[in-house]
């Protein structure tokens, strides 16, 4: 099996709103689209929020499955890094995995309870074998549609972060059929 990640390339909405990073004119989609590794208060590229109830919704980046030479796609799984500071604080994240236009991904909320720390968390949600809860199995059609929603469940204080949002896409490759004309055409 292989693996590839997609990542946020439209917005959707942002309603009941997250705040952006300051000075960030760009949609939020682009905030959630890089991979920052310094300390939270540092990052200028995040959405965060102060009270509970905060939801964002963005569009990936379409699958590229002839390239990738894909057979079947096995698994897509959602990744939030999220933080939150100050001792004792605790959060609940929630990722709904969605469609924006046609394609069937549809999976209802799934939350996770974290702890502050002084970085980011890495919350990495269930892999899900099909688009649908009892569904058929991922389509191209299904991943080159699929959307995020991002929800601030619960916090008990402080600021919530999300600096990076991505899906991973587990899939197969298909096999190569085995170009047999140097071998027979050396037997002739």
């Amino acid at each position: 099996m292989a693996t590839v990640n997609l990542l946020p390339n439209a917005d959707v909405t942002n309603s009941p709103a997250w705040t952006l990073s300051t000075g960030f004119s760009a949609g939020w989609f682009a905030l959630l689209a890089t991979d920052y590794s310094a300390p939270p208060l540092s990052d200028g590229s995040n959405i965060s929020t102060t009270s509970a109830g905060k939801k964002c919704v963005v569009q990936f980046e379409r699958l590229d499955s002839v390239s990738l030479n894909i057979d079947t796609i096995d698994s897509v799984q959602a990744v939030l890094k999220v933080s939150q500071l100050g001792r004792g604080n605790s959060y609940t994240i929630g990722m709904t995995i969605t469609n924006n236009g046609s394609g069937a991904a549809s999976w209802a909320e799934q939350t996770i309870n974290d702890t502050a720390s002084i970085g980011w968390n890495t919350n990495t949600f269930t892999a899900r074998t099909t688009s649908t809860s009892g569904g058929s199995d991922w389509e191209d059609i299904d991943i080159d549609n699929i959307a995020m929603e991002i929800h601030a469940h619960t916090m008990s204080g402080n600021t919530l972060r999300v600096t990076y949002a991505y899906f991973i896409v587990t899939y197969t490759p298909a096999v190569a059929a085995a170009d047999n004309a140097t071998f027979f055409g050396a037997n002739f």
